[in-house]
């Protein structure tokens, strides 16, 4: 049986997983969104849908972070050394 002290270091660290897992989803979402505009520069025909699905991963590219700083934000009010 698991203390209460080991199910909250398991769930910080769960936390942290969850935080790097978010920002990097983020930092993927960017690349895609770039990848799209400059493709629409290379090639008009799709241009208006390049430029589209751009704006929709950059949008998604701020949602991960902000999930993520969240996430972070938990991490720093949970996850204090303890006093001896």
């Amino acid at each position: 049986m698991t203390t209460s002290e080991e199910q909250l270091k398991a769930l910080i660290k769960d936390l942290y997983e969850l935080s790097r897992y978010l920002h990097s989803r983020g930092e993927r979402s960017l690349t895609l969104a770039r990848q799209f505009e400059e493709h629409a520069q290379r090639d008009p025909s799709n241009r208006e849908f390049d430029l589209t699905q751009a704006r929709m991963l950059d949008y998604q590219h701020h949602i991960w972070h902000e999930i993520g700083n969240l996430v972070d934000r938990l991490l720093r009010q949970y996850d204090r050394p303890s006093s001896p």
